[in-house]
Parts: C-alpha cells; sequence; structure tokens
C-alpha cells in the first residue's frame, strides 16, 4: 500500500489520476476523520491502481491540514493510527513524503512508527 503524504499531490498524479485537486476523499479526509474522533472505514478513500497497487492519494488540502496539525492533540499518532488498522492487510505501507522537514513527515520521525519516507 501506498501513501501520497505530498500537497502535490505527484504519487498520485503517477498512478494515474489527472486532477489530484478535484478528488473529494483523500489522506486529508482521513487525517480529519481521525482528529475529530470520528469513524474510519479502511476502505475510505483507498484507490486500486490498474497495476494492481493500492494507494492513498493527496493534494493540496494536505498543506491546510498540516498547518492544524500544529495544534492538534496527539498529532504524532494521528497517521500512524490508520497505518496500525491497516497493517493487517498489507505486508508494506509506504509512505511519499515531500522533500522537505515538513510537519508531517517530523511527526513520522518523532513518533518512530517504522516507515519508509
Amino acid at each position: 500500500m501506498l501513501i501520497d503524504a505530498d500537497p502535490q499531490g505527484s504519487l498520485s498524479a503517477s498512478l494515474g489520476i489527472v486532477e489530484p485537486d478535484e478528488l473529494d476523499i483523500t489522506l486529508t479526509t482521513i487525517m480529519e476523520n481521525i482528529i475529530n474522533e470520528e469513524e474510519v472505514d479502511l476502505n475510505m478513500g483507498l484507490l486500486h491502481n490498474e497495476e494492481g497497487v493500492d494507494f492513498i492519494p493527496a493534494n493540496i488540502e494536505l498543506s491546510a491540514l498540516e498547518i492544524g496539525l500544529i495544534s492538534a492533540m496527539r498529532r504524532e499518532y494521528v497517521l500512524s493510527r490508520y497505518i496500525e488498522k491497516m497493517r493487517e492487510y498489507y505486508d508494506y505501507i509506504l509512505i511519499d513524503c515531500m522533500p522537505s522537514l515538513a510537519m508531517i513527515k517530523v511527526l513520522f520521525i518523532c513518533h518512530g512508527t517504522p516507515v519508509l519516507l
């Protein structure tokens, strides 16, 4: 499984999403539900590439969420809570991050979640 954690949506675009900014459900939606303590359907936003790759897309909305994460309670666990639920279904979960030390990437590193960035 691949998770696009880059607001530019480059991974999503490379997997066939022509207009990532027009998607209704992305990584942002999933993370907002977790922050608001709403139930997260594990299939929510999960797309299947024609080559057999499952992925969670991202778009520019992730930039706004990143700013909101600064004040979120237990922000370092937001994405890891989702990943923990998905682990039983996948051998590998790879996260594509933007090339910087932005808040989302720092949270992955600080929490110690075993992921490839």
